[in-house]
């Protein structure tokens, strides 16, 4: 400090006023969190650029998602190049490497924005282009045992027909190859959710699977999943048993778990009737594994469009899953392709392993 105040002196300088801006450029630095940081750039580029609406909000969402839970409150400067890709690496793991490579594109602009605004020094900038361009790991992806071949699809059905267990429990297991959504969200299937004169099932958003605070910003509508003949009738035999509100798949233990008796039927209910019926779920087929065997066979078998059954599985990024995302598109196309396969299902039960539909399904469908 003595030094500071005898070269401020040799310069012809007030000690006193250099340290005081001295204080007050600290504290402009400590207040340039990398959110506000963000916002400025995202405001900067938009109106430079002239973004239209639907992709500048889907620039910002992504930071709100991905960056500023992690990054957000810190000041820019006092950031290194670990925190950033310890926050990338977080969502290419979680199985969105594509929205982690352009959140990374985003991050270049705002480190090159806090250069601009004199927050950083150019070689303090790490985000550099050449600098920055790090590989980001893969996900390990989990293959669920499934079932593939046709003939031993037929037997599967015709086992899962045959179940002896609780009358609930095989309402919900033979209902699980026709709507291949994910086994938590059928045992959590609740009557106020169904429309079974529309044959429409509206599962919210709090039983997907998505990130926390996206289920919670209230800002994603359910995801429609249109039901065919064979699953409507199921329902409307239990509804005499479960309905007519609360939970469809009502649970049939009675043991208290640490949160109190449970509503529904339990994770592991699916896959213990499996191998009641004889099935490993670690090599045959698992609760899972239903929505593999549907997402191959539509398309290889029933000549679906890969993007309609996407869709149907609700396969999309957390971007998509905004306000300008529609749940509704492509409904009608849907429910078609839903009954579809149901019939395919009952044909190969129907020992008919061959049977494939005359008519094949257009590639790209239509809005």
């Amino acid at each position: 400090m003595a030094e500071k105040h005898r070269l401020a002196m040799d310069v012809g300088k007030d000690p006193r006023q250099t340290t005081k801006e001295e204080r007050a450029e600290a504290r402009r630095h400590a207040l340039a969190t990398f959110e506000k940081v963000a916002r400025d750039w995202h405001t900067h580029a938009k109106a430079v650029h002239e973004w239209s609406e639907d992709y500048s909000q889907k620039i910002l969402r992504q930071l709100e998602l991905h960056a500023f839970p992690k990054l957000g409150r810190h000041p820019i400067g006092s950031l290194n190049q670990l925190d950033v890709l310890q926050c990338l690496e977080a969502i290419s793991l979680a199985g969105t490497r594509e929205t982690a490579i352009r959140l990374r594109e985003s991050l270049q602009r705002v480190y090159a924005r806090a250069v601009t605004l004199g927050l950083l020094k150019p070689g303090d900038n790490f985000m550099a282009k050449g600098v920055a361009d790090f590989k980001l790991r893969s996900p390990m992806v989990k293959h669920y045992a499934t079932i593939l071949e046709p003939q031993k699809i037929g037997q599967l059905i015709r086992d899962i027909r045959g179940y002896r267990g609780h009358y609930i429990v095989c309402c919900a297991l033979r209902i699980m190859p026709y709507v291949f959504q994910r086994p938590g969200q059928i045992r959590m299937m609740e009557w106020e959710q169904l429309d079974l004169d529309a044959s429409i099932w509206a599962c919210p958003p709090h039983m997907m699977k998505m990130r926390e605070p996206l289920k919670k910003s209230g800002r994603v509508p359910p995801h429609i999943v249109p039901l065919p003949t064979q699953v409507v009738e199921i329902l409307r035999q239990i509804h005499a048993v479960t309905g007519p509100t609360g939970p469809v798949f009502k649970s049939v233990s009675r043991r208290r778990g640490k949160n109190g008796y449970s509503r529904y039927i339990s994770n592991n209910t699916m896959n213990s009737a499996l191998r009641a019926l004889g099935y490993d779920t670690q090599t045959d087929i698992t609760g899972h594994g239903f929505r593999a065997m549907a997402r191959t066979l539509i398309r290889e078998r029933l000549g679906w469009d890969r993007e309609m059954i996407e869709k149907h599985l609700a396969h999309v990024s957390d971007e998509e899953l905004g306000e300008a995302y529609d749940r509704t598109r492509f409904v009608a196309q849907r429910h078609e392709m839903a009954q579809a396969w149901a019939d395919y299902l009952d044909q190969l039960a129907e020992q008919k392993a061959s049977a494939i539909p005359s008519t094949a399904r257009p590639s790209t469908p239509q809005a």
